[in-house]
């Protein structure tokens, strides 16, 4: 049978490995930057490889933010943020900063603030987290309740504006998603107080139709046979409150948590779409899992890694032509200023 979420009859060039994805950072590849928002396979994800079987190469097993919604990743912490780097990764090789936006929220106190910053500091080395849209920041991360507020206020905004297009402007196909460009924002465990974490969620159930999708970090143990997929995704939800929305989830598990099992969680509508008196919102409690999903092999990369990728990103720029085709806001024009410090700036 075919694997859900694979490449059809296996190919897997259209879902490109970590290894491709770095040297497409450094050569810089021809693969660099190439999904634009009308692009098929844009904000898809390669989340491992499942085991085909008879000699068979293995078939690569991928998540649509846009169908999905919202990405869950759940597991122990240094398999978690290995597929957390890897999954960015490839987001931000693959579309340029004019097509996708990148926030990161990493502002739970139940982990030290040095480590949380210094897990996510390669991420700051991306173009794509540098605000192009007016914000008040250097970039867009946030590390604590105050920065958290500000990133998910400027989102929250954003999706109350194109609440006011209303139902018939035409502006968002039937999907129920934006045509581009997008907002991926990244949640590391919880965001802070009761009202970040209910906006939060907020942007994980409706974002999708303002463009904004979030993957969402709840640290939990490996999904084992004492210790079931259920066991896993009720402990993930108790960690993330965004964690409830996710259309998709790949749950790390087995002894070494070297495996992950992507699971589509059942819906009433297209991602965006309002949800009823069972959605988490309403009830508290989780929308029931779909299928029994997929088992694969999980894609991981290494802090260093993740820093070299990033390192070879930063120097990188779009085109105007290329900017003007995506829909990206027209770059502001403002004075330099008469002096800087190189530590600023390092």
């Amino acid at each position: 049978l075919p694997v859900p979420g694979s490449a059809p009859g296996g190919d897997a060039s259209g879902r490109p490995d970590p290894a491709t994805i770095l040297l497409t950072a450094l050569g810089p590849g021809p693969r660099l930057w190439e999904r634009e928002p009308a692009h098929p396979e844009a904000l898809t994800v390669r989340i491992g490889t499942a085991h085909r079987g008879h000699g068979r190469t293995g078939a690569p097993v991928t998540v649509s933010l846009r169908e999905a919604g919202s990405l869950g990743l759940a597991g122990p912490r240094p398999r978690l943020t290995g597929m957390a780097r890897s999954v960015l990764a490839q987001l931000a090789a693959l579309h340029g900063p004019s097509t996708l936006e990148t926030v990161l929220i990493s502002a739970d106190r139940a982990r030290d603030a040095e480590a949380r910053v210094r897990e996510w500091s390669w991420l700051g080395w991306l173009p794509h987290l540098r605000p192009a849209r007016g914000q008040d920041c250097r970039l867009l991360t946030a590390y604590d309740r105050d920065q958290a507020a500000a990133r998910v206020a400027e989102l929250t905004h954003r999706l109350e504006e194109s609440g006011q297009l209303g139902p018939d402007s035409g502006a968002r196909p039937a999907g129920g998603t934006t045509p581009g460009p997008y907002t991926v924002l990244v949640v590391d465990g919880d965001p802070g107080s009761a009202t970040l974490r209910e906006a939060v969620a907020r942007l994980a159930a409706e974002g999708p139709r303002a463009g904004i999708h979030l993957v969402c970090l709840a640290e939990t143990p490996a999904s084992t046979p004492s210790s079931p997929v259920a066991e896993t995704v009720r402990t993930a939800c108790e960690t993330s409150a965004a964690f409830r929305e996710c259309g998709a989830l790949a749950l790390l598990s087995g002894a070494v948590a070297t495996a992950v099992r992507v699971v589509r969680r059942e819906n009433a509508g297209p991602p965006g779409a309002p949800q009823g008196a069972d959605s988490p919102g309403a009830g508290g409690t989780s929308r029931p899992l779909g299928t029994p999903g997929t088992v694969c092999t999980l894609d991981a990369v290494s802090a260093a890694w993740a820093e070299r990728f990033a390192r070879a990103m930063a120097p990188l720029c779009e085109s105007e032509g290329t900017r003007a085709r995506t829909g990206a806001a027209a770059r502001s024009v403002v004075a330099l200023p008469r002096s800087a410090r190189l530590l600023d700036e390092l």
